[in-house]
Order: C-alpha cells, then sequence, then structure tokens
C-alpha cells in the first residue's frame, strides 16, 4: 500500500480526524475546503497597479550638513502610497567607518499628512522596528549597507572588525537603502497567497485634499568621516481602478482604516565611574504616560555612552498599568528571541566572535502577537510605568570620568484614521 493512501484507508469519520476532514460532499457544508481548488483560485480582487518611483524633494534638494532636513512631497496623482525607502549617500568621506554609522546620521523621520505630523519615527524607532521584522539575510543586507558596506557606485566595500566594532577605512562615498517603518509599510509575510495580500497604504484618494510630506531631519553631530550627506526617497506608488476610487470617496460615513503607528521615550541615565570588569546595577524607571495606541508590544533598546562601558544589558523589566503589574518581573533573557518568536517578530544582532556589533534590543510582550487583536488600548490608562534594572560592565578606561547609559523604548501598534469628505483624520487610538 502506498504511504499516500494511508490516510484514506484509517478514516473511520471518528477522532480528531473526523472533526478535520470528510470524504464526502454535501452541499450544506459550507465550511468544507478543498486544498486542490479554494478561495486562492476562485477571489479576484479589485484591480491596482503599483511601481516603486523617486518622491522629489521640495526646493533644490542637494547636499545636507549636520543638523540640516529635508521635505518630501508625494506626487498628489496617485491614489495610495506603501513601503519607503531612504537612501543615505555619503559626500566627502573619509576614515574609518563604524558600525550603523550610516544610519546614525539621521536624527528623525517626520510623515506628515497636510500641516500635521502623525508620526514622528526617532532613530532608535527605525532601528527597532528593522531589527525586530527583518528577516536574517533581510537584515544582514541592512546592516552592511548602514556601515558602509557599499560605495555610491555599489561597489561592496570590505567589512573589517575589531574586537569591539566594525572598522571599515573607506577612500570613497558610501551609500546605503534603509526601509523606512512608516505608518503605511507592510508586514505581511513574504510569500503569502492571494487571499492574503493586503496593503497597509496611506489612502491618497480618501483625502485628495491635503498634501502628504516626508521630513528627514539629520543628526546634530555627523560621525567621524562623514561631513555631507544626499538623501534621496523611494515610495511604493499605487494607482487604484476608478470604481474603487470613487466608491472611497463615496462613503458617506467616511472610510476609518488602522495604521501601524509607534511613540518613543529616551532616558539617559548615569551609571557612575566604571572601572575595567566593574558590574554595575541600576533601578531605572520610564514615564511612558503619553504613550495611547493599541499597543501590541514595547521594544526596549539599551545602550553605554562613553569609551568606559563595555555592555549594557537589562536584568528584568516590569510594566505597571495604572499601578498595577501587567505581567510581574520578566527576566531580560525571556524578552529577546523567546518573546519576539511568541509575537511572531524576529531577534536580529550581529556577533562576530565575541563581539556584538548592534545594541541589545528586548521585546515586551503586550499581546499574543504582534498587532494582533489582544493588543493593549494604552490611551485607557492615566499612569504606565517601566521599571527596567539595567546591568552595565565597566570596560578599559581610567575610570576617571562618569559613564552613562541610554534606554530608548518605542511603543508599537495601531491606530485608526479616517476618510472623510476629502480629507484623512487621526479618528481613535
Amino acid at each position: 500500500m502506498s504511504g499516500a493512501v494511508a490516510a484514506h484507508a484509517a478514516y473511520n469519520g471518528s477522532g480528531t480526524q473526523g472533526l478535520a476532514v470528510t470524504n464526502k460532499i454535501h452541499e450544506d457544508d459550507g465550511d468544507v475546503m478543498s486544498v486542490f481548488w479554494n478561495k486562492n483560485d476562485t477571489t479576484r480582487q479589485l484591480l491596482y497597479g503599483s511601481s516603486i518611483i523617486e518622491i522629489p524633494p521640495s526646493g533644490s534638494g542637494g547636499a545636507l550638513g549636520a543638523g540640516g532636513n529635508q521635505i518630501f512631497t508625494v506626487n498628489n496623482d496617485i491614489d495610495a502610497v506603501g513601503d519607503l525607502y531612504l537612501q543615505i549617500e555619503s559626500t566627502d568621506a573619509s576614515g574609518t567607518v563604524r558600525a550603523f554609522d550610516l544610519l546614525s546620521c539621521i536624527k528623525r523621520i517626520e510623515f506628515m499628512v497636510g500641516t500635521q505630523v502623525w508620526q514622528t519615527l526617532e532613530g532608535a524607532d527605525v532601528t527597532a522596528l528593522n531589527m525586530t521584522e527583518m528577516s536574517e539575510d533581510a537584515f544582514e543586507s541592512f546592516f552592511l549597507a548602514m556601515s558602509g558596506g557599499f560605495t555610491k557606485q555599489g561597489v561592496r566595500n570590505k567589512i573589517a572588525t575589531s574586537s569591539q566594532r566594525i572598522a571599515n577605512p573607506i577612500t570613497s562615498d558610501i551609500a546605503g537603502v534603509i526601509r523606512i517603518p512608516a505608518l503605511s509599510r507592510s508586514v505581511g509575510p513574504k510569500f503569502a497567497k492571494f487571499t492574503d495580500i493586503s496593503e497597509n497604504a496611506y489612502l491618497l484618494a480618501g483625502a485628495p485634499h491635503q498634501s502628504v510630506k516626508i521630513r528627514v531631519y539629520t543628526a546634530s553631530s555627523l560621525p567621524l568621516g562623514i561631513t555631507n550627506l544626499t538623501l534621496k526617497l523611494f515610495g511604493q506608488c499605487i494607482v487604484m481602478c476608478n470604481e474603487e476610487r470613487e466608491q472611497i470617496k463615496a462613503m458617506p460615513a467616511g472610510l476609518p482604516k488602522r495604521l501601524k503607528m509607534t511613540q518613543n521615550v529616551n532616558q539617559t541615565f548615569d551609571c557612575g565611574n566604571l572601572t575595567t570588569g566593574q558590574i554595575v546595577e541600576k533601578n531605572c524607571k520610564l514615564d511612558l504616560d503619553h504613550f495611547s495606541l493599541f499597543a501590541s508590544h514595547i521594544i526596549i533598546a539599551i545602550h553605554g555612552e562613553g569609551a568606559d562601558v563595555a555592555n549594557s544589558s537589562i536584568k528584568h523589566a516590569e510594566l505597571k498599568l495604572n499601578s498595577s503589574s501587567f505581567s510581574g518581573v520578566l527576566d531580560g533573557a525571556l524578552l529577546t528571541g523567546s518573546a519576539a518568536d511568541a509575537l511572531g517578530l524576529y531577534s536580529n544582532a550581529i556577533m562576530k566572535g565575541t563581539a556584538n556589533y548592534s545594541n541589545n534590543y528586548y521585546i515586551f510582550p503586550l499581546a499574543s502577537h504582534a498587532y494582533g487583536g489582544s493588543s493593549v488600548p494604552l490611551n485607557r490608562f492615566d499612569n504606565i510605568r517601566l521599571e527596567i534594572t539595567a546591568v552595565i560592565q565597566g570596560d578599559s578606561g581610567d575610570g576617571g570620568a562618569r559613564s552613562e547609559f541610554e534606554i530608548s523604548a518605542t511603543c508599537v501598534g495601531e491606530t485608526t484614521a479616517l476618510y472623510k469628505g476629502g480629507a484623512a483624520s487621526l479618528a481613535m487610538y
């Protein structure tokens, strides 16, 4: 007997197999589905077209120095804008590039609708979201691009490493591209079936009277060896069919659409004078009262400031909502790969030998799955505190200067936009 007929031979309509499958087709069995001919073969989508094109800068564009900013305006002749990609090119670059130096040139990115800023992405948010929502191979490519791995001509630079950091000597300008994890980003599986494909785009068709702009701020101090930057923005630009476009405009009650959103808190703490090998524990409290999203998780990043800090980690963390503990005290080790896997996220890092070339990231879960229905509406709570016990280890400094470490908390979740009367507004959190 071929193994392919074993399931048939064992079928008697009982047990788990009897609940899962049947070998009869009845007209009243509306929930019985074929694996050979199903909704992926019968469902039709409304026609749309998509291409990735450059979004032009306002003004002349050109090179930016430290502390500058550039505005990009999305053309209003498209119906929706999806994933956004920022190309960063250095000019007059020389010297040694370190890990994520290109990314550290970006201070903040704002997604603007009309005159309002809908989302502010700090540099720490960009890194945190890409580290947890990129596959391992995509993240490795992202890391290389942000660490001087490519010239402006696309030639790959050699990446040299020391015991603690990337040390990439460059003699020409470097370039890299990052996906901006804005409210319009797509986080669906790469090889989704036909019926699972959805676009998390911002709908310009629903708000034709408002302009959409993306403003990029450069850091107040650029990394050593980089003096000027040239920025280019690309976007997934989508055109709907006329029928769908007109239906969106004609909805009398408007069209509500959930958007992926982030909010951020960043705080610096003092860890005193450290000596080589010294380990210090610090109790840190972060005030998260302004977090108001329908949130599924909080990404926590910790890193030391100064030559005297060798490593900064989280021993344990606790979230309190209106002074009540959300899930008790959770150990830092649990909040890495295990928490990411439970939420359907990634836990990326760059390890070369014994050196970690990225900051330590932790994921505090608020739901069973990222962006899932078990998320918590944080706007319903008046008092939100994140209590963290940080562990800081001293490096081979002289111990004469006081050292600091920084904790960044990125709240990840959703909010709802309402497209009505030719304009869009953030309707609720």
